[in-house]
């Protein structure tokens, strides 16, 4: 033992590799933690994450033209016919879970360091990873009801005693949460940090998270927070002027946090980048598809075909209405042929770099706000903001189409629909309003109960815990 070099012989981590025993060293180190949160957020609001299963393909604006293979499980999610055992459920379920691990690592790293770096610093630091975190849990708890609620570094032993909580408990975490975020995160962000969440991001959830619980004062404040701030405007292209260029700027595919983004999601384009699947996983599926129409040639793929939109979501956008355009193309050319096929696909996410795509997606942006608190306040001037930007007539004037949306709130809805089509809140926004049912069954979604208004609990995670309880109904 005497003739050891400690060094060399003593030391667990091999000095010449990043392992998490020699990690977390340095501010920017812990930095890079942080920032590997924000891949977190993109992960569960990427296609194929709970937050598409549930708040688009759920939905009456997507189908499923063609289903083969392992897609029925797909299938099953957009006709409301999911088993326990669904794959893609388990995998979104396991993904939000290995999400929140991460995020809880660097919570705990943050909150236990010895290096200098300032209590504002740290605390801003927390910020960005609870409100991500909170992102999750609030997508989950709206998913799946009562869930396991980790919030701190456990064992595989440990995990077995984690059972699901009831929903209220998991709701006053995330808001507690929240609020600390909202306190402790700045306005804004400069230079190569113009993406992080805000203080107004944090306000943002809260207030979907308060109308979700039916808290009418708390999200009413929470917007008022957002709109009297003045950082925010429908003038997406910050051009001085509000009208539908805006609409299409949002969608632009090189457009990255606009004067109109409260929270966005960061994807990046390029090879070794961190890429988005949306463009991918909702083109058509066929051999013959291609982005040619949209003038990017040599670009044939086969999509997975996921959220076509529907003939029921194309016929809701009223005569003139641009927003149609920006969402929905009708259809791709084959090459080959020169025939034009008739498949409906979004465009919200398209990508001129199409192999390795990297549009921003919105998670809460100011439109959203304002027909929020139209839907709060009772007061369609905030609901004619929104219609006037892109020049459809006021609601309340002879233009405006009352027989098909004789109500403030059906007005609402209605605009909510076509104007964030495949941002995922179309189921969350018709279950949150008692319509889920009544909406879903009269455009022959028969399968839908009120009991699966809730995703099962995996019966994967079930077997590995038997104490774990299941939703009623599966």
């Amino acid at each position: 033992m005497s003739s050891c070099d400690e060094d060399r012989y003593l030391d667990i981590y091999p000095l010449t590799s990043i392992t998490e025993g020699n990690f977390y060293q340095t501010e920017t180190e812990l930095r890079q933690a942080v920032n590997d949160v924000y891949r977190q957020l993109g992960r569960i609001y990427n296609s194929s994450g709970i937050v598409d299963f549930y708040g688009e393909m759920s939905s009456d604006n997507t189908d499923m033209i063609f289903i083969a293979g392992t897609a029925f499980d797909y299938g099953h999610i957009n006709n409301h016919s999911v088993l326990s055992y669904n794959a893609r459920i388990l995998s979104a379920w396991n993904t939000c879970y290995n999400a929140i691990f991460i995020c809880n690592k660097v919570i705990h790293e943050v909150e236990n360091t010895e290096i200098a770096i300032g209590q504002n610093v740290k605390n801003q630091m927390l910020g960005e990873a609870l409100l991500v975190r909170s992102l999750i849990y609030f997508n989950m708890v709206r998913a799946w009801g009562d869930i396991p609620l980790i919030t701190r570094i456990i064992s595989p032993t440990a995990a077995y005693d984690y059972l699901r909580e009831s929903k209220a408990n998991v709701y006053q975490q995330i808001i507690a949460d929240l609020n600390f975020s909202k306190a402790n995160l700045p306005e804004s962000f400069t230079g190569n940090n113009v993406g992080r969440v805000t203080r107004y991001g944090a306000a943002g959830v809260l207030a979907k998270i308060y109308l979700t619980l039916n808290d009418l004062p708390a999200a009413r404040s929470e917007m008022e927070f957002i709109i009297n701030s003045g950082r925010f405007s429908l003038d997406a292209n910050n051009d001085g002027v509000i009208n539908a260029q805006d609409y299409q700027h949002l969608f632009a595919p090189a457009t990255k946090n606009s004067k109109e983004s409260i929270l966005e999601v960061q994807y990046l384009a390029g090879t070794n980048a961190f890429n988005s699947g949306h463009q991918e996983d909702y083109a058509p599926f066929h051999h013959a598809f291609s982005l040619t129409d949209l003038g990017v040639p040599n670009s044939v793929f086969r999509g997975s075909g996921h959220n076509t939109p529907t003939p029921d979501l194309t016929d809701e956008y009223e005569e003139g209405d641009p927003r149609k355009d920006v969402t929905i193309f009708p259809g791709y050319t084959n090459q080959s042929t020169g025939e034009f096929v008739e498949y409906p696909f979004t465009i919200k996410y398209f990508d001129p770099n199409w192999t390795n795509p990297g549009k921003n997606l919105y998670v809460i942006r100011y439109a959203d706000i304002l027909l929020m608190y139209a839907e709060v306040t009772n007061d369609p001037a905030y609901l004619n903001m929104v219609r006037e930007r892109v020049g459809l007539p006021a609601y309340g004037s002879p233009d405006y189409p009352s027989d098909l949306y004789p109500t403030l709130a059906e007005a609402i809805e209605h605009e909510r629909r076509v104007e964030l089509a495949f941002e995922f809140h179309r189921f969350f926004d018709l279950v949150r309003t008692g319509r889920a049912l009544e909406v879903m069954h009269s455009k022959g979604y028969t399968n839908l109960t009120s009991e699966r208004l809730l995703f099962p609990i995996p019966q994967h995670a079930i077997d590995v815990n038997s104490s774990l309880t299941q939703n009623p109904g599966y």
